[in-house]
Parts: structure tokens; C-alpha cells; sequence
């Protein structure tokens, strides 16, 4: 009786198949708790497309990575980065998943980063990923190839993709060799939307707070101290050698609240910013040289 409530248990706890709880709760002898830890080895269930893109006529090079569920067809991550900078096109894909998505965000942050129109297309091509994947019964390198071919047409791009497969354990863990002894290890990589507490860089020269527009890119410093914003941070960029450095982020929305303006601010998909400004500050505005948008390609 012990061993069935077990098996239950354990099916409805992680989601698991029958003969799946059953082998974990064998390799554990028959001990719950231990067997959902183990569990997560034996769902080998997500794959990662480790995705580079050429846009031949444009002169612009793009990086993807989706992360699927295959037992629901559920996108679980998605990051991109577009950039007229060639350099990111030589990031290997070969690396594992959590190096290739680090590259993708300091892709987007890097001269030649498309950063407007990557935050304009990523949400309308995940879910044109999403959309599609759902269609499909096994999805492989060749139908991720086909979707994001039909999602730029007839923009013709050159595509290379390369599939990871992983189980549960390997997808929530951090690889150790990411992280120095200057950097926060977390043990589940489960980012979701994540706002962060920030400092907008000022500049006696510079534009006032009261005529700063939505759009506008300024460099900021990351004060959160969360253990979410240490691995943040590392990861977009804004740590090099353990000290905080400045980066760039674009203006959503400014709010004039408790006589300060109350300023939101966008770093990457999911990693906003929330920035404090007194209300005769003057800021550090970049212009488009200093960004190096590039051009907007037509599409």
C-alpha cells in the first residue's frame, strides 16, 4: 500500500509517467523524498535549438534559443539577439544552453545591437514559434528551421541550428563553470519576470528628467542586491571582474510620483529596471552613434 500511495504521490508531485515513477522510487528504495530528486534525471523530456542567423542582403545576424517541452509543446524559454555586428554569428553553438542564452544577452548589448527591433520582434516570434510547435507532433531542427524560415518571409536568411536534448535536473541547474567566487550561484534556473531596483547615471550636462521620452536609451547601474540581481547582472553584462558597470537601457515609461519621477526600464525580455530620479536631475541620454542601433530593417 506504502509503495502505490508512493507512486501516486510521486506521479502527481512531478508530473511523471507510471513506469518513470516507479524506476525512481526502485533506485531510491522506495523513498519519496530521494525519488523526487532522482526524478528529475529520468525526464529527459526538453530540447534546446540553439539557433544563428544570416540576413544576407541586410547585413544582419541573429541568434535564438528556444527551450521546449515535448510532452506539452510548451516554449519554456526563448531569448534572441539581432545585431549588424558579425562577431556574434562566430559564438559556437556547440556551447551548452546556458552559455548560448549568456552570449544572446550580452549579443544585445554589444555595438551593432539591434536592441529596438529585438524587442519589437521577439514577442511576436515566440509566439509564432509557439503557435506552430503546437502543430507539430515531433518537433526536430528541420520544422524549427521551416518556422522561422516562414516567419521572415520572403526575407530570405541563411539558418544553422543545433538540437540539445536534456532532462529536468539538467535544464534547472547552473553549470558550475559560469560563476566565479565574485558571482551568486543559484541552484534553479527559473528567471520569469524579474524587475530590478536601479540607478539612472546622471550628467550636469545632460536632459532633463522632466523631458526625458519613452524610447530614449540611458546608461544605468543595477543596485538590487537580491541574489536574482547578482545573477542577472552577471548575466546581461554588468559586472566585469566583481565591480557593477554601466549599462545601457531604454526607457518604458516615467512617472512623476512623490515629487521624484518613478522610471522604467527595459534591459532584456522578462528584465526590467525600476530607477528613483529627484525631479531637477539631469540624465546621461545616448544617442544613436553612442548606441549604434543601425538601421531598422524593413520587415
Amino acid at each position: 500500500m506504502k509503495q502505490t500511495n508512493h507512486l501516486k504521490l510521486l506521479m502527481e508531485e512531478t508530473g511523471c509517467e507510471e513506469s518513470q515513477a516507479e524506476l525512481a522510487l526502485n533506485i531510491s528504495d522506495n523513498n519519496l523524498e530521494k525519488a523526487i530528486s532522482t526524478i528529475g534525471f529520468l525526464l529527459k523530456f526538453i530540447k534546446i535549438f540553439k539557433i544563428k542567423l544570416i540576413f544576407p542582403k541586410e547585413n544582419v545576424y541573429g541568434l535564438v534559443q528556444i527551450a521546449v517541452n515535448m510532452k506539452s509543446s510548451e516554449i519554456l524559454r526563448f531569448s534572441t539577439a539581432f545585431s549588424q555586428n558579425p562577431t556574434i554569428y562566430e559564438i559556437s553553438e556547440n556551447i551548452d544552453w546556458f552559455s548560448f542564452e549568456k552570449a544572446i544577452f550580452s549579443a544585445r548589448l554589444e555595438a551593432g545591437s539591434l536592441e529596438k527591433y529585438t524587442q519589437n520582434i521577439e514577442e511576436n516570434l515566440k509566439l509564432y514559434c509557439q503557435q506552430a510547435i503546437k502543430e507539430i507532433i515531433f518537433v526536430s531542427t528541420d520544422e524549427i528551421s521551416d518556422i522561422i524560415k516562414s516567419f521572415f518571409s520572403p526575407t530570405n536568411i541563411d539558418i544553422k541550428i543545433l538540437e540539445e536534448e536534456l532532462n529536468l535536473t539538467q535544464f534547472k541547474k547552473f553549470p558550475d563553470h559560469n560563476f566565479n567566487n565574485n558571482c551568486t550561484s543559484l541552484t534553479v534556473y527559473n528567471i520569469g519576470f524579474v524587475k530590478l531596483d536601479a540607478k539612472i547615471l546622471e550628467d550636469k550636462h545632460g536632459k532633463s528628467i522632466k523631458k526625458i521620452q519613452e524610447g530614449e536609451t540611458v546608461l544605468s547601474t543595477i543596485t538590487d542586491q537580491r541574489d536574482i540581481a547578482h545573477y542577472l547582472v552577471h548575466l546581461i553584462g554588468g559586472k566585469e571582474n566583481g565591480i557593477i558597470s554601466p549599462i545601457p537601457a531604454t526607457i518604458q515609461k516615467v512617472y512623476y510620483k512623490n515629487e521624484n519621477f518613478e522610471v522604467h526600464l527595459y534591459y532584456a525580455s522578462s528584465i526590467t529596471g525600476l530607477a528613483i530620479v529627484q525631479k531637477n536631475s539631469k540624465l546621461k541620454v545616448l544617442d544613436e552613434k553612442q548606441v549604434w542601433w543601425g538601421k531598422i530593417l524593413p520587415w
